[in-house]
This record gives C-alpha cells, sequence and structure tokens, in this order.
C-alpha cells in the first residue's frame, strides 16, 4: 500500500510539472526565408524593408521600426604596387615581437557568498540523511 501511495504521488507530480505543455494548442508556426516573414498563432512579422519600416503585428498590437537601405558595395581594390627592380636591396627585416604578458588578468575567484551558500546546501543534505536514519 505504501508503495502504491509512493507511485501515485510521483505520477500527480509528474502530471503537474507536464500540465502546463499539455494545455498549450498546437503553436503554427510558419517563417520564411524567402519572404522574410514568419507566423505564429496570431502574430506577424515581417523582415522586409518596405517604405523604410518593418512591421510586426501581434493580436492589436503593431510595431514598427525604421531601417535603413543596406550599404552600398565596397570599392574595387587598387592594383598592387609594382615589384621592386632587380638588384635592389631587400626590404629590412621586422623588429623585434613584444614580449608576451607573465601574468594574467584576475577572474575574481569564488566569493564568500557562494561557498556559503554551498555550505548551507551541504549541512541541509547532510540533515536530511541523518533525520531519515533516526527515523528508521
Amino acid at each position: 500500500m505504501k508503495k502504491l501511495m509512493m507511485l501515485a504521488a510521483m505520477l500527480a507530480v509528474a502530471l503537474l510539472a507536464a500540465s502546463p505543455a499539455l494545455a498549450q494548442d498546437e503553436p503554427a508556426v510558419v517563417a520564411d526565408a524567402k519572404a522574410k516573414e514568419a507566423k505564429a498563432g496570431g502574430a506577424k512579422a515581417e523582415a522586409e524593408c518596405k517604405d523604410g519600416v518593418i512591421t510586426a503585428q501581434a493580436g492589436g498590437v503593431v510595431a514598427k521600426a525604421p531601417c535603413a537601405p543596406p550599404p552600398p558595395p565596397p570599392p574595387p581594390k587598387a592594383a598592387p604596387p609594382p615589384p621592386p627592380p632587380p638588384g635592389a636591396a631587400p626590404p629590412p627585416p621586422p623588429g623585434p615581437a613584444p614580449a608576451a604578458q607573465a601574468q594574467l588578468p584576475k577572474t575574481g575567484g569564488a566569493g564568500t557568498a557562494s561557498l556559503f551558500a554551498l555550505g548551507a546546501g551541504a549541512l541541509l543534505v547532510a540533515g536530511g540523511l541523518v533525520a531519515r536514519r533516526f527515523l528508521r
């Protein structure tokens, strides 16, 4: 009987935890990358910049945000400089590399509050185990 009650309690807790997911309707989410549009339930969003405005609508609320046109393409690169004439001296070697830092920056480490919370949790678990042992 005791095991049956425990099983019923576990089943009730599992159903309680799963109830928000069970209560939802089937969400009809549609996202189209080519049309730059997404729909979920009654909400609708368009990512295309029409007339300089992006529009999103959910229920009776409409949100509009300004958008800028795409930037122009970068100008073509200039032609590389001509090679040096033969017999010219090679360029000087680069200077020495900068020295690596010997010490890493401080990360902050563990604070006293987190250590205190960890100790309190350990004491709660240990106390529960001791209480369980006494009740047996």
